[in-house]
């Protein structure tokens, strides 16, 4: 799985079976943070925000990865 050129890997989010979901990435000055979806060995943007915690609130990240049932 190959992060966009220029960009630098922040966190990474696994399932509960330890599988890759979720990215969050950013250019190295951090003005802004990416979201990416991790699916069959491919990357999918999903947003871009000014702040990691916006993105993870945004896209329901906790829940996807199994970590909250709200």
């Amino acid at each position: 799985m190959n992060v966009p050129k220029g960009e630098m890997v922040w966190a990474s989010y696994y399932n509960a079976d330890g599988a890759l979901c979720f990215l969050i990435t950013s250019k190295p000055d951090r003005e802004s943070y990416f979201l990416y979806r991790a699916d069959d060995g491919k990357l999918t943007k999903l947003g871009k925000s000014k702040t990691p915690a916006q993105l993870i609130e945004k896209y329901n990240v906790d829940r996807e990865i199994g970590v909250s049932d709200v």
